[in-house]
């Protein structure tokens, strides 16, 4: 299985977003139709298989909610500053929609619906990668690495046992690998092969579904870094897999049930603590992919960068050093807020689940933190105070990029970016995909197959399905993924009324108590 070694990276991330009207869920469609019609105005976009495509990659309506699919990235600390830019542009949208028509539309970037708990409504935050092997051929290589990857997860309090998580996603992991999407999830996930590379590629698309979604830029770097770098280390390293085999851990392992425990980094009436085991096996796949970067005669500049994020990151975790935990890192960031919360309440982590009236509140406290439109977020207010250094590059406005509204890529996003730009004025004319571009008007077809591409092919004649109207779907298996998702994605404006009506019941009791004499 071992390749010669390569220093090609392609990554990006899928965020499906909290999208609902608190105040009036039945306005959602029409608060979804009109954000994308004002992104439109906002910044060059073409439509795409749905919803639209712009310099930062496409924004679109799935199953009633929003989802943010990043362009192409070279590199891990690109991947947050293409995020940030994006979500620069909703909230800017959804502030003109809330000026225009008076709706208030909540998006946030976390995971789940209401409080925390097993059957809680849930979505992804998905990342993608290109590989040279297809995933299924590193299975037992990836697994350990995956399971004890808690610094992907963002964070959550369990309802009703009180539990702190590392991560919300690992609470719905069925298997160890393949499984679907929306249903029989995997740890190592293999189900999405539309890879949007041609129909013969000489790599494959690695789309991941156990991460949780960041606010944090360097929460997001370090994710996708060293998961790409332990990626590499498993095809090109032939030390990692002798090095595993001594680890007596893996040895036919009960894949969810680990990934569980390590998930789990405090139990009320316990303390806050990282097993050991995450720790040694989080080490044995960064030496690989320090052996790895050896291997380059010019490795890109960020791998060093991100071995030294990594290693600051579990020398912190070691130590518990919760400072520096919670200056970069989403889980530790919430951990110290909530601790806070709770002291203000005269509440210990011990006393949570004897006080089960108050976990809606944490649990709108947690969508606040994710709420990437509102200034004053959880998120936005630590920031503001000083005690978040999460920033991985300079803060630019969408449009004031060197060459406006074209981001400085080293993937096919770049030649996407200028054609957009170049073509937004042609309404109607043009549909964009990821892989390729369709004139409508002429029945003419521009692909772009190698994510490490400059620019498109010539224009030949579209052989594929009909396309009549920016509706149509040049992608057939997302069809498929968007009718299999309804189940997922039914509850979202449901579960935060509910909360925000408990919330409120349980004021009007503190309120009562309080003017009742003693």
């Amino acid at each position: 299985m071992l390749l010669p070694p390569t220093d090609d990276f392609c990554m990006g991330t899928e965020l499906e977003c909290l999208t609902c009207v608190p105040d009036d869920p039945d306005r959602v469609p029409q608060a979804v139709h009109r954000l994308l019609e004002i992104l439109r105005e906002l910044a060059p976009s073409l439509p795409g298989p749905t919803g639209i495509f712009n310099a930062y990659g496409r924004i679109y309506p799935d199953c009633g909610h929003i989802e943010l699919a990043i362009s192409e990235g070279h590199s891990p600390y690109v991947v947050p500053l293409l995020v940030e830019r994006q979500q620069l542009l909703v909230r800017e949208a959804r502030s003109r929609l809330a000026a225009e028509q008076n709706i208030q539309l909540l998006l946030a970037c976390n995971n789940h619906s209401g409080l925390l708990e097993r059957g809680s409504p849930v979505w992804g935050a998905h990342e993608n990668h290109t590989i040279p092997l297809h995933p299924k051929r590193f299975t037992q290589q990836i697994l350990p690495f995956l399971v004890t990857r808690i610094f992907a997860g963002a964070g959550g309090i369990e309802s009703p046992t009180g539990n702190y998580l590392a991560a919300v996603r690992p609470l719905c992991m069925e298997h160890a690998e393949g499984g679907s999407t929306t249903h029989d999830r995997s740890i190592h996930s293999t189900c999405r092969e539309e890879h949007h590379m041609g129909a013969r590629p000489r790599r494959f698309r690695y789309h991941s579904i156990l991460g949780d979604g960041h606010r944090s830029q360097f929460n997001t770097s370090l994710q996708f870094g060293a998961t790409a770098l332990a990626i590499k280390a498993v095809c090109h390293d032939r030390q990692l897999k002798q090095e595993l085999a001594r680890m007596k851990t893996w040895d036919s392992c009960d894949w969810v049930g680990m990934l569980n425990q390590f998930n789990v980094l405090q139990q009320p009436g316990g303390d806050l603590q990282i097993h050991h085991r995450v720790l040694e096996t989080q080490r044995v796949y960064l030496n690989a992919a320090r052996r790895y970067a050896e291997m380059l005669d010019e490795p890109p500049g960020w791998i060093h960068e991100t071995l030294q994020d990594w290693e600051d990151t579990l020398s912190a975790m070691e130590t518990l050093d919760r400072p520096w935990l919670a200056a970069r890192l989403d889980t530790f960031a919430k951990y110290e807020f909530y601790s806070a919360v709770l002291d203000d309440e005269e509440l210990s982590w011990t006393e949570l689940p004897k006080r089960p009236s108050f976990f809606p509140e944490l649990a709108l406290l947690d969508h606040s933190y994710h709420d990437f439109c509102s200034e004053d977020s959880v998120f936005s207010l630590l920031e503001r105070d000083g005690l978040l250094s999460h920033r991985v590059g300079p803060f630019v406005l969408p449009g004031q990029e060197p060459d406006p509204f074209v981001p400085e890529l080293a993937t096919r996003a770049l030649a996407r970016a200028r054609f957009i730009r170049f073509h937004a004025d042609d309404d109607g004319r043009y549909l964009m995909d990821w892989s390729g571009v369709f004139d409508r008007q002429q029945g003419l077809v521009a692909a772009i197959h190698d994510p490490g591409a400059t620019e498109y092919s010539e224009w030949e004649n579209y052989r594929g399905p009909k396309v009549n109207d920016p509706e149509s779907r040049m992608d057939r298996p997302h069809l498929r993924r968007v009718l299999e998702s309804n189940a997922e994605h039914v509850d979202h404006a449901g579960a935060i009324g509910r909360l925000l009506r408990r919330l409120e019941e349980r004021e009007q009791r503190d309120q009562q108590e309080t003017e009742s004499p003693r």
